[in-house]
Protein backbone atom coordinates (compact mmCIF):
# COMPACT_ATOMS: atom_id res chain seq x y z
CA UNK A 1 0.00 0.00 0.00
CA UNK A 2 1.31 3.57 -1.21
CA UNK A 3 1.19 6.77 0.85
CA UNK A 4 0.19 9.49 -1.35
CA UNK A 5 0.79 13.14 -1.40
CA UNK A 6 -2.35 14.19 0.37
CA UNK A 7 -2.00 11.76 3.42
CA UNK A 8 -4.34 9.43 2.90
CA UNK A 9 -3.56 5.44 1.47
CA UNK A 10 -3.58 4.20 -1.51
CA UNK A 11 -5.11 1.25 -3.21
CA UNK A 12 -4.82 1.48 -7.30
CA UNK A 13 -3.49 3.36 -9.68
CA UNK A 14 -5.64 4.91 -12.14
CA UNK A 15 -3.26 3.81 -15.05
CA UNK A 16 0.19 2.58 -15.40
CA UNK A 17 2.11 3.39 -18.57
CA UNK A 18 5.03 1.63 -19.76
CA UNK A 19 6.89 2.88 -22.73
CA UNK A 20 9.61 0.09 -23.85
CA UNK A 21 12.48 1.01 -26.61
CA UNK A 22 13.59 -1.80 -27.92
CA UNK A 23 17.24 -1.69 -29.31
CA UNK A 24 19.61 -3.97 -31.70
CA UNK A 25 15.95 -6.00 -32.05
CA UNK A 26 15.13 -8.89 -34.67
CA UNK A 27 12.15 -9.64 -36.08
CA UNK A 28 10.56 -5.86 -37.01
CA UNK A 29 9.16 -7.04 -39.79
CA UNK A 30 5.89 -8.45 -41.00
CA UNK A 31 2.18 -7.53 -40.09
CA UNK A 32 0.50 -10.63 -38.96
CA UNK A 33 4.16 -11.63 -37.10
CA UNK A 34 3.70 -8.13 -34.76
CA UNK A 35 0.15 -8.36 -34.75
CA UNK A 36 0.34 -11.89 -33.11
CA UNK A 37 3.16 -10.54 -30.72
CA UNK A 38 0.90 -7.35 -29.64
CA UNK A 39 -2.12 -9.60 -29.58
CA UNK A 40 0.07 -12.58 -27.07
CA UNK A 41 1.10 -9.34 -24.69
CA UNK A 42 -2.69 -8.49 -24.37
CA UNK A 43 -3.55 -12.02 -23.18
CA UNK A 44 -0.55 -12.10 -21.01
CA UNK A 45 -1.40 -8.55 -18.90
CA UNK A 46 -5.13 -10.07 -19.39
CA UNK A 47 -6.28 -7.32 -20.99
CA UNK A 48 -9.44 -7.39 -23.15
CA UNK A 49 -8.89 -6.55 -26.99
CA UNK A 50 -11.28 -4.20 -28.77
CA UNK A 51 -9.70 -3.61 -31.93
CA UNK A 52 -6.86 -4.01 -33.86
CA UNK A 53 -5.37 -1.94 -36.96
CA UNK A 54 -1.44 -2.51 -38.30
CA UNK A 55 0.21 -0.60 -41.55
CA UNK A 56 3.12 -2.01 -42.85
CA UNK A 57 5.14 0.49 -44.32
CA UNK A 58 6.74 -0.34 -47.77
CA UNK A 59 9.60 2.35 -47.48
CA UNK A 60 11.65 0.27 -44.89
CA UNK A 61 9.11 -3.06 -44.04
CA UNK A 62 8.69 -1.11 -40.55
CA UNK A 63 5.04 -1.64 -39.23
CA UNK A 64 2.87 0.87 -37.38
CA UNK A 65 -0.20 -0.57 -35.01
CA UNK A 66 -2.36 0.10 -32.27
CA UNK A 67 -4.35 -2.27 -30.25
CA UNK A 68 -7.56 -0.59 -28.75
CA UNK A 69 -8.19 -2.69 -25.07
CA UNK A 70 -11.12 -1.98 -23.00
CA UNK A 71 -7.98 -1.09 -20.34
CA UNK A 72 -6.15 1.55 -23.07
CA UNK A 73 -3.93 0.49 -25.49
CA UNK A 74 -0.95 -0.98 -26.99
CA UNK A 75 1.02 0.77 -30.16
CA UNK A 76 4.54 0.01 -32.33
CA UNK A 77 6.52 1.33 -34.47
CA UNK A 78 9.28 -0.58 -35.93
CA UNK A 79 12.60 0.49 -37.75
CA UNK A 80 14.41 -2.31 -39.20
CA UNK A 81 16.67 -0.70 -41.15
CA UNK A 82 18.13 0.93 -37.15
CA UNK A 83 17.02 -2.69 -35.22
CA UNK A 84 14.79 -0.43 -33.25
CA UNK A 85 11.26 -0.20 -32.09
CA UNK A 86 9.26 1.61 -29.61
CA UNK A 87 6.05 0.40 -28.07
CA UNK A 88 4.17 2.00 -25.83
CA UNK A 89 1.54 -0.02 -23.23
CA UNK A 90 -1.08 1.87 -21.24
CA UNK A 91 -3.53 0.08 -19.24
CA UNK A 92 -6.52 0.76 -16.34
CA UNK A 93 -7.81 -1.50 -13.85
CA UNK A 94 -6.84 -4.98 -13.28
CA UNK A 95 -4.36 -5.41 -16.19
CA UNK A 96 -0.94 -5.76 -15.42
CA UNK A 97 1.65 -4.26 -18.46
CA UNK A 98 4.43 -5.52 -16.73
CA UNK A 99 3.21 -8.91 -18.31
CA UNK A 100 4.01 -8.31 -21.58
CA UNK A 101 7.84 -7.46 -21.53
CA UNK A 102 8.82 -11.00 -21.62
CA UNK A 103 6.55 -11.31 -24.51
CA UNK A 104 8.01 -8.43 -26.16
CA UNK A 105 11.61 -9.64 -25.25
CA UNK A 106 10.90 -12.96 -26.46
CA UNK A 107 9.33 -12.27 -29.67
CA UNK A 108 12.46 -9.51 -30.73
CA UNK A 109 15.09 -11.42 -29.35
CA UNK A 110 16.52 -7.66 -28.58
CA UNK A 111 20.04 -6.65 -26.56
CA UNK A 112 18.92 -4.08 -24.57
CA UNK A 113 15.13 -2.57 -23.51
CA UNK A 114 14.86 0.82 -21.99
CA UNK A 115 11.70 0.56 -19.85
CA UNK A 116 10.08 3.47 -18.83
CA UNK A 117 7.11 3.60 -16.37
CA UNK A 118 4.88 5.78 -15.24
CA UNK A 119 1.61 5.99 -13.14
CA UNK A 120 -1.06 7.90 -14.78
CA UNK A 121 -3.85 9.83 -13.24
CA UNK A 122 -3.84 9.45 -9.82
CA UNK A 123 -5.11 6.77 -7.56
CA UNK A 124 -8.48 5.59 -6.49
CA UNK A 125 -8.44 5.16 -2.66
CA UNK A 126 -10.16 2.76 -0.07
CA UNK A 127 -13.33 4.59 -0.02
CA UNK A 128 -13.26 4.45 -4.01
CA UNK A 129 -12.53 8.15 -3.81
CA UNK A 130 -10.47 9.45 -6.78
CA UNK A 131 -6.96 11.34 -5.69
CA UNK A 132 -5.02 12.90 -8.76
CA UNK A 133 -1.15 12.47 -9.14
CA UNK A 134 0.17 16.05 -9.51
CA UNK A 135 4.48 15.18 -9.28
CA UNK A 136 4.02 11.60 -11.66
CA UNK A 137 7.54 9.87 -10.98
CA UNK A 138 9.11 8.28 -13.69
CA UNK A 139 10.82 5.22 -13.36
CA UNK A 140 13.22 3.73 -15.99
CA UNK A 141 14.41 0.40 -16.20
CA UNK A 142 17.64 -0.60 -18.42
CA UNK A 143 17.51 -4.14 -19.29
CA UNK A 144 20.32 -5.77 -20.99
CA UNK A 145 19.99 -9.15 -22.91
Amino acid sequence: MNQSPFGSHSVQPLGQHITVDIFEASNLVGEKHIEDMMVDCANAAKATILKTHLHPFETNGGVSGMIILAESHISIHTWPEYHFAAMDIFMCGDANPELCLSVIEQCFKPKKMVINTLTRGGNVNRLGQFEPLLNPQLNTTLKTA
